[in-house]
């Protein structure tokens, strides 16, 4: 299936690596079109209040889609609807730079076995005929082109040409994969088959912040549904020079907002973090500015799903409620006034998750229910 030159990167290297491309860490979905969200309200206990959002069933029925990583998130009506991801790609491989080629011009002294490495423009070099352009080409359509140019020289010439190594479509597996690096795909290929070059994922892997990268953009791809619900919708076709990232849980991120002492990024650690931790981790509270009574917690499940959850942190200080755990990628916002609907609460949290270094959210849910109004 795929050839691999192995990297010797361990996780905490991958992380700062997957930073360069412009990935959010927190477990969150960058900047990806992700359509409009269905909202159904769960029961309020008296201290946390839960509200799942999910693609509706048509939008999902489109499957995953690359979306335009450009915009920010949060800018009403930002991306593109996005390519698709599972319409099949051609099954023949077509020759580029970097593969090695396998030629015979049988009958001929001299002229069999010979190997070629594709140049960087696209050329090979090979007796007589001295350069050919082979980028683009099949093994059968170069072939064809071969017997005619060697036709020049030889009567009816029988040529054959084979792919010797397939290191023009390389694919990345960055993070916790049991053997991370580079890969080379030989024939169309889907995601499930794709994972499996790697030897599969390592334990302590974070399935639910695991990323599609695909040029500029990061497609709403489920690993996570894929791989632990069987979610097959979710197989798509990988391309040449996709890169895959599994990050590991505890270098995740939570992150804390508004009326808190030092607000930022906090260390998901191994052991996790709850609500009253994290916020004690940045100086606790603005006390004469905070509204205790309805801390917004914006919560990423996967690309196209998640929950907006309110917490009565006032009940919680004064033992009416337990302390609330946190998941990789959290965003934590306390209010210095009431908010009222999602809609104004996230308009509100917005600018401040773009003055922590312009994070790249899961929100597909923030740029849901904006458009939503």
């Amino acid at each position: 299936m795929a050839r691999r030159r192995g990297w010797p990167i361990r996780a905490g290297r991958v992380l700062r690596l997957v930073v360069s491309f412009g990935v959010a860490l927190g477990g969150l979905t960058a900047c990806q079109d992700v359509p409009r969200v269905d909202v159904e309200t769960m029961a309020f206990d008296g201290v946390v209040h839960r509200t799942p959002v999910r693609a509706p069933a048509g939008d999902r029925a489109r499957g995953p889609t690359c979306g335009d990583q450009s915009a920010l998130v949060g800018t009403k009506g930002a991306g593109s609807e996005g390519s698709p991801l599972n319409i099949p790609p051609e099954r023949a491989y077509r020759i580029g730079p970097g593969d090695d080629l396998k030629f015979n011009i049988f009958g001929e002294e001299g002229m069999t076995d010979l190997t070629a490495r594709v140049d960087a423009e696209g050329y090979v070099q090979l007796p007589m005929v001295e350069a050919v352009d082979v980028a683009g080409d099949t093994t059968r359509e170069l072939q064809g082109k071969l017997k005619q140019y060697y036709g020049e020289f030889f009567v009816d010439p029988w040529i054959t040409v084979e792919l010797a190594k397939a290191e023009s479509q390389p694919i990345y597996f960055l993070g916790e994969f049991r053997e991370p690096g580079t890969y080379y795909l030989e024939f169309a290929t889907e995601l499930v088959e794709a994972l499996a070059m790697p030897e599969g994922v390592e334990e302590d892997a974070f399935l639910r912040g695991a990323r599609l990268l695909r040029g500029n953009r990061v497609c709403t791809v489920d690993i996570y549904a894929l791989l632990k619900d069987g979610d097959f919708s979710q197989n798509v076709w990988v391309q040449p020079r996709d890169v895959i990232y599994v990050p590991l849980k505890e270098e995740m991120r939570v992150y804390m907002l508004g009326a808190v002492e030092s607000p930022g990024a906090i260390p998901f650690g191994p052991e996790g973090r709850t609500l009253m931790e994290s916020i004690s981790l940045v100086g606790g509270f603005v006390t004469r500015d905070a509204e205790l009574t309805e801390v917004r917690i914006i919560r990423s499940f996967g690309p196209t799903t998640g929950e907006l959850i309110v917490v009565n942190v006032e009940k919680m200080l004064t033992g009416r409620g337990l302390d609330f755990p946190l998941e990789p990628g959290d965003v934590v916002y306390v209010p210095r006034t009431p908010l009222g609907s999602w809609n104004v609460a996230v308009e509100t949290i917005l600018p401040s998750l773009q003055l922590i270094g312009g994070i790249l959210t899961p929100l597909a849910l923030i740029d849901s229910l904006l458009i939503r109004r």
